[in-house]
């Protein structure tokens, strides 16, 4: 029989103004011939195999026990062991699933925020290569019972205080996958679109994993060690269209996504989605949809009934 154990938390304003928050964390321990994923998560998490899903946040995710799969636009189907970390990024899409022979037992926190981003805009985590493989950790398990215990508990100012086990969690994923950290990621680009400039499949993927940031085309630029004109010119000879178009259809696609399947604000899909202010994230959804944020979320939430 299934058993997890799972709570979602509200994400208000002076926790996002922290630098991290936490949405949500569980465990679930999956039998051979389980039914996965287990039941009753809120619809902006829920997921079938066949669907997969896309998260408008990070999670990490540690299999303790068994083995399964995985699979992400950006690095096909993985096998998945005991002791491995998965980390999901915000917009990428994927799906995992314990093998029926085994089970697995699975420990997970979603999470967000601007130190998260610094960590995966300098390279500490990449969504090319989302599986770490730690091997056994009772640390890290420790600290997911941990968590789950003060999410029980409650107590006052405890926001704060799970956010800072989060990064501990981070911490020692890193120490225990290898014995030099810097060498996790820093291996080069994938061409992840099957384009022929890498240089284009990286942007791609900087735009894509960072919708959630106020992304520039300098800023790009600067992390790809191009010129701003060259990384321009380039790709739009790849595509067809310029980066900031690119960038505009990345951040609708999240905002229809969270007024689709949140409660979120207007103000805090403003900061889950990169742009500027309320006013241009209106002014961009009412060129694309030719109606309002309140009034499209209306209309999805209709087309559900």
């Amino acid at each position: 029989m299934n058993r997890s154990d799972f709570r979602y938390l509200p994400s208000r304003p002076r926790d996002i103004q922290w630098g991290l928050h936490v949405t949500g964390a569980g465990r679930a321990a999956i039998p051979p011939g389980g039914t996965y994923p287990p039941s009753g998560h809120p619809e902006l998490y829920a997921f079938t195999w066949q669907k997969g899903r896309s998260l408008p946040e990070y999670q990490l995710l540690y299999i303790a026990a068994g083995s399964g799969l995985f699979e992400s636009a950006l690095t096909g189907p993985r096998p998945v062991a005991a002791g491995t970390a998965v980390v999901l990024f915000p917009g990428v899409w994927h799906r995992y699933r314990p093998d029926k022979a085994t089970g697995w037992e699975e420990y997970w926190v979603g999470f967000a925020g601007e130190q998260m981003d610094r960590l995966v805009l300098n390279r500490f985590f990449s969504p090319e290569q989302p599986l770490l493989h730690t091997g056994p950790a009772p640390e890290i398990v420790r600290l997911f019972a941990g968590l789950l215990d003060r999410l029980r508990e409650a107590p006052s100012g405890f926001p704060h205080l799970i956010a800072a086990m989060v990064l501990e969690m981070l911490a020692a994923v890193l120490a225990a996958t290898v014995s030099e950290p810097h060498q996790l990621i820093l291996q080069g680009p994938r061409d992840v679109t099957a384009l022929q400039d890498r240089i284009v499949a990286e942007a791609l993927r900087l735009i894509w994993s960072g919708s959630h940031l106020q992304l520039t085309v300098a800023g790009l630029a600067r992390q790809l060690h191009v010129t701003a004109r060259s990384l321009e010119r380039r790709f739009h000879a790849s595509l067809g269209r310029t980066i900031r178009e690119e960038i505009m259809r990345c951040r609708l696609d999240r905002v229809r996504r969270l007024l689709a399947e949140t409660d979120l604000s207007i103000a805090e899909i403003v900061a889950a989605s990169g742009f500027s202010s309320p006013d241009a994230l209106s002014r961009a959804v009412q060129r694309a949809e030719g109606t309002t944020p309140l009034k499209l979320r209306r209309k999805f939430r209709a087309a559900r009934r």
